[in-house]
């Protein structure tokens, strides 16, 4: 491995060379019992014709299955490459430590009762943890299956692995639970996928899916690696990874439970995994060019789709069926998916016509109608039509299967006009487990055509690809806005929050701090117009349920009532606050409320949030995410996909608002958080929007600092 692709790993990163292609390996725990995890160990090995050491160490010593084996570690020889420790839990602190006493390179540990088991499992993990780093060990585990390179032949599992001839492209699968990588590569294997690696981290004491990812990019058989993750330790670096993978022609899929309570829960219970905020996670993933996909059938067949297709499609599919019925179903199917449907271009409608009997009506989807069962020429001279076409990224075929004899002659006449294409070919046949001629699939995965049974699951993952195609993975970006911030922390009064964002550029009404009714008054005569009073200390996040706002006042009475009115509400409510003041500022006019927002979350970073505020965002939760490196066309984007923005395109006669200073806004708070690493949180609520070419102004904001 060279300097570069260590360097990708985290501070003190361990090599990974001997673990993944050790040269030497001792079983810590040889049995000669067939079913025990260091007999199965030793089987995959044999199995796989290591051409290595291998050393066992057991308790009893004498001979298993005809190597000599030893009796403790120290009497290994020094420097072994790796150690598989199948010992219980009891004894994972002691062999580890015997690992590094005899300069052992890489471990890993299969037995569990550590962090998923609570603190004491915790303290008994990070101990483990401390020894393996203090001492170099790059160690996988606790509480897990192992892993297996198929690329170097090296099976490091107690499940049952079988050598394989892995040609590129291939896929790596990554999880931390084992059971859902050996399933996920059951599944590739079942579509004729090869499988590179399979690597199941546990509670990942030492080495993380990070590690691993670091490794994998370089690697030159591996074009798609495939991730379960119940969390991503140091998520930040993850999102480098993932950008650099995007740019070494790599794609990441990632399945990542967590969007609900009992997920979290599961997670935690099953390897010590910690709650990560689901929403935050899948924004910074996606804009890191990751494939976030919902379920295990979604990841093995957008799997497959990237292994089959080496470019994705920038346009949408053309689909073609001989059921009238499905026809208007795929349509459907495609609107909910939100996956564009292109119209066919005139020539290729022309040259449909004289494809096509009379009575066809020529369209997207394409419904060659039942003509083809009498005419077998249709299918591939329709197929090779639509892919002529310029704005057709794909072809989706939905055909029913017929008896077995004759859908064997369907492909058979298809596929010289989809073998090789240039453009994805996704072949489709109904009737989900009906019977069909065995040959079918084969000999369209040979021709590198994706096979499915579901048009569902077809079109999903295509609509997946699609839109990961349309979507680059951001820079991060260095046009920060560093301001010069108070040594307060927590969360400062508006009128503090509000004068670094007037600093920063933000639109903030005219106004000051008055610190007495008198003051006050001089303030507001200094605006003009009415204004707005607003009672000012650090602790009234929610002034007006105290009585500490008054708006529309327009003459000295009016702001000196209020002041003394706000000052006594508050000495009732909270006779615990000194207020600062109140802060005076001019009325806005009346526009669209937004809310718009940027935090820090502690483990991914900033991200932002824009959505319309009121009811909106109470009642329809109607919000987006974005990453903070957002550019301008990425927010106007965002706000067109709420729920409510045809309200801010116009509605029903009334003006448009001003979206280009709404994405002004959201741009600079991307610009505010990357350069201030102090700012925590900062809350617009609302941002009031003007129709379109009379600008936006920030009512109120809330601004915290670590």
């Amino acid at each position: 491995m060279t300097n570069d692709v260590l360097g990708r790993t985290s501070a003190g990163a361990l090599n990974l060379e001997r673990l993944l292609r050790p040269r030497s390996i001792a079983i810590v725990g040889a049995s000669a019992n067939p079913g025990s995890t260091g007999r199965r160990v030793l089987a995959n090995l044999e199995r796989f014709s290591f051409s290595g050491e291998i050393h066992l160490v057991s308790r009893q010593g004498g001979e298993i299955a005809g190597r000599t084996s030893v009796t403790d570690i120290a009497a290994l020889p020094m420097g072994v490459d790796l150690a598989v420790l199948a010992v219980p839990g009891t004894g994972v602190r002691d062999a580890v430590a015997q690992c590094v006493a005899r300069g052992i390179g890489a471990a890993v540990v299969y037995a569990s009762g550590f962090a998923e088991m609570g603190p004491e499992g915790r303290r008994e993990q990070e101990e483990i943890a401390r020894i393996a780093r203090e001492g170099g060990l790059a160690l996988v585990g606790p509480n897990c299956i192992g892993l297996t390179s198929f690329v170097d032949g090296t099976p490091l599992s107690f499940g049952i692995q079988q050598p394989a001839v892995i040609n590129s492209p291939a896929v790596a699968i990554l999880g931390q639970s084992g059971g859902m990588v050996g399933n996920i590569r059951l599944s590739c294997t079942a579509r004729a996928l090869p499988v590179s690696y399979t690597i199941s981290t546990g509670n990942e004491a030492v080495l993380t899916i990070n590690d691993f990812v670091a490794h994998i990019i370089d690697d030159s058989v591996t074009r798609v690696i495939a991730i379960f993750a119940e969390q991503l330790r140091d998520p930040q670096r993850f999102l480098a990874l993932a950008r650099d993978a995007f740019a070494a022609g790599k794609r990441i899929v990632l399945i990542h439970p967590g969007r609900s309570i009992r997920a979290q829960e599961a997670a935690a219970s099953h390897t010590g995994s910690l709650a990560t905020d689901h929403a935050v996670m899948q924004t910074l993933v996606t804009s890191a060019g990751v494939i976030l996909v919902n379920g295990l059938d979604e990841l093995t067949d957008v799997v497959e789709l990237l292994l089959r297709t080496p470019d994705l499609p920038q346009q949408g599919p053309a689909i073609l069926t001989e059921s009238g019925a499905f026809k208007g179903l795929a349509a459907d199917m495609c609107a909910d998916l939100g996956l564009d449907l292109p119209d066919l271009s005139v020539k290729t409608g022309e040259r449909l016509a004289c494809i096509l009997p009379a009575f066809a009506h020529i369209s997207n989807p394409l419904d060659v109608t039942a003509q083809g069962l009498q005419q077998l020429d249709i299918y591939g001279h329709a197929v090779s039509a639509l892919l002529a076409d310029p704005a057709v990224g794909s072809v989706i075929l939905v055909l029913m299967p017929g008896s077995p004899e004759f859908g064997l002659k369907v492909v058979e006449e298809i596929l010289p006009s989809i073998a090789g294409a240039a453009k994805p070919v996704i072949y489709t046949l109904l009737g989900d487990n009906s019977p069909i001629a065995p040959e079918i699939a084969g000999r369209l995965r040979e021709a590198g055509i994706a096979f499915f049974r579901s048009p569902e699951r077809a079109l999903r993952a295509v609509a997946r690809l699609w839109s990961a195609a349309r979507t680059r993975p951001l820079a991060p970006r260095d046009d920060c806005i560093v301001i010069d911030l108070p040594a307060t922390t927590g969360v400062l009064p508006e009128h503090r929050g509000k004068a670094l964002l007037r600093e920063a550029g933000l639109p903030i009404p005219a106004g000051r701090l008055a610190v007495s009714a008198a003051d006050a008054a001089l303030a507001a005569s200094e605006i003009d117009g009415p204004v707005a009073l607003k009672a000012q200390s650090a602790v009234l996040t929610h002034k007006s349920d105290l009585g500490g706002v008054s708006l529309n006042l327009s003459d000295e009475a009016s702001v000196l009532a209020a002041f003394e009115t706000q000052t006594a509400a508050i000495a009732k409510h909270r006779p615990d606050v000194v207020l600062d003041g109140a802060l005076v500022e001019a009325m806005a006019p009346r526009g669209h409320e937004l809310v718009v927002s940027v935090r820090r979350d502690p483990d991914w970073g900033p991200v932002m949030m824009v959505g319309l505020g009121g009811v909106w965002i109470e009642a329809l939760h109607d919000v987006a995410m974005l990453s903070p490196d957002s550019d301008r066309q990425d927010v106007l984007r965002a706000l067109n996909g709420l729920k409510g923005g045809s309200i801010l395109r116009g509605w029903r006669g009334e003006p448009a608002a001003d979206l280009e200073a709404v994405v002004d806004t959201v741009v600079q708070l991307g610009r505010i958080i990357r350069g201030n690493p102090r700012i925590e949180e900062i809350e617009i609520n609302p941002l009031s929007v003007r129709d379109a070419g009379h600008g936006a102004t920030v009512l109120d904001a809330l601004v915290t600092l670590s």
